[in-house]
């Protein structure tokens, strides 16, 4: 298989999600323009039914239109849509205007209050702007003015709208593909040069190659061609900073599409807006929550330098603190959400940070697997000397063949409809290596507990 340019990936991998989100956001611009176009001719309609209403007159039980001729053909005229009127009564049925024009969908009658609906007359999409009105003395008849008009100004509006919207939106795309296209090609540019000096040597030259004048994750490179030893070291390294660097640059992105969506939704928008604002945030919290999770993998990891986080945690306090803030969320799915602390107040030399991630890792699983009605308990324990906190549910069992690989990075149980990006229980197992212990599993008489303990600190 010929092998594929590393310019080309990552240009693919750049820009298919770009042109993605400019798809998506020309559908919601669509539907956008084609809403606030619909909002803003149907009140202009409605308008001339409230006109035409007011020429309604009631003379001795008969109901007439006193409109003059001239008065209608102004109604009518109008260079882009057809219009259509029509007055009629529950009664005595078509008082004046164009008979073929339906009624309002649906068996029920309020007065004063507009309703529209769509139809077709003479072969045309109209819009219909219907107003019921009272018959004084009369309780068993009522008066329906409507107003109809075909679509061609609507039609139009939108795409104005769409095309102030999506041209926008082309051209910063295109100028993000330059920007692009211009970044990738500097910075391989050091690739190259070393693909070049490398190339140029003979196969008996071992002397390490030049380290000058290149970038960081460059020289990661070159110290692993150089030292074997050193290679692993640095690839670790830079892994490290790849997670977190990748995490910290997918944040502030995302947080603020949160950000615009929670405002977007504080405005008076129409139903529709505000729903496709909801779905926006959901999965823009989705994608800080992974961002979490990878940032919290990444401080795990070997190499983090850590040494002046560690202080004296009492478990007793971190785990009562902590479980008091995932109550509402178990009362949300009726859970029975319990705390035990330990008479022995056992304390370790740690991270309050990490360890509450943690924590917060093993709860959120345990309630997140736990049926409605169950029961999660987060227990601080003694045993042999040794220090630990567990989480016990009785929740679903977890199959034999999946319990080897629970603790693997980004694995998830087959057939499981919880959300989740299946990093927790690795998070979990790092963090607590990390604090010279380990995470056990273990089958209750109803349900399972997982366990954390603390082998290097002894109550």
């Amino acid at each position: 298989m010929k092998p594929t340019s590393l310019h080309r990936q990552l240009m693919l991998w750049l820009l298919i999600p770009i042109v993605c989100l400019w798809i998506a956001g020309g559908v919601v611009a669509y539907f956008i323009a084609v809403r606030f176009a619909d909002l803003a001719h149907d009140r202009s309609l409605f308008d001339s039914t409230l006109t035409l209403s007011e020429q309604v007159r009631i003379d001795h039980g008969r109901v007439r239109l006193d409109l003059p001729d001239y008065a209608l053909r102004m109604l009518q005229i109008d260079p882009y849509d057809k219009v259509y009127y029509k007055v009629s009564t529950h009664l005595h049925g078509l008082i004046s205007g164009f008979g073929s024009i339906s009624p309002p969908p649906g068996d029920r009658v309020y007065y004063n209050r507009p309703y529209y609906h769509n139809d077709r007359i003479e072969g045309n999409h109209v819009r219909i702007s219907s107003l019921y009105l009272h018959v004084p003395g009369n309780s068993r008849d009522w008066i329906l003015v409507q107003v109809a008009e075909t679509l061609v100004k609507r039609k139009v509006l939108a795409k104005e709208i769409l095309a102030g919207v999506i041209l926008p939106q082309m051209l910063l795309t295109g100028i993000a593909v330059a920007i692009i296209w211009i970044g990738i090609t500097k910075g391989l540019s050091s690739l190259r040069r070393l693909e070049s000096e490398v190339q140029s040597r003979s196969f008996r030259d071992l002397s390490p190659l030049s380290e000058d004048d290149v970038p960081k994750e460059v020289g990661s490179l070159i110290h692993a061609i150089n030292d074997l030893l050193s290679r692993l070291e640095n690839a670790i390294s830079a892994q490290n900073r790849f997670v977190a660097d990748a995490a910290h640059q997918l944040r502030t992105p995302l947080a603020g599409l949160k950000t615009q969506t929670e405002y977007a939704l504080r405005q008076n928008d129409p139903g529709e807006i505000r729903h496709s604002l909801n779905q926006l945030r959901t999965s823009s919290e989705r994608s800080i929550h992974l961002v979490n999770q990878l940032l919290s993998l990444a401080r795990a990891e070997p190499g983090w330098n850590r040494s002046m986080e560690f202080r004296r945690i009492d478990l007793n306090t971190l785990a009562s603190e902590l479980a008091g803030r995932w109550v509402p969320a178990a009362l949300r799915k009726h859970i029975d959400f319990g705390f035990e602390p330990s008479s022995s107040n056992p304390s370790i030399e740690g991270s309050d940070f990490l360890l509450q991630e943690m924590l917060n890792n093993l709860v959120d699983n345990a309630l997140r697997y736990t049926q409605e009605g169950g029961k999660v308990t987060v227990r601080v324990f003694v045993l042999n000397g040794i220090s630990g906190i567990s989480v016990e549910d009785n929740g679903p069992p977890i199959p034999e063949s999946e319990k080897e690989h629970i603790f693997e990075r980004f694995h998830r149980i087959l057939g499981s409809q919880e959300e989740g990006c299946g990093l927790g229980l690795s998070i979990v197992r790092e963090l607590a290596h990390l604090h010279g212990g380990e995470v056990y599993l273990s089958e209750l008489a109803e349900g399972k507990s997982f366990e954390v303990r603390f082998f290097g600190h002894p109550a």
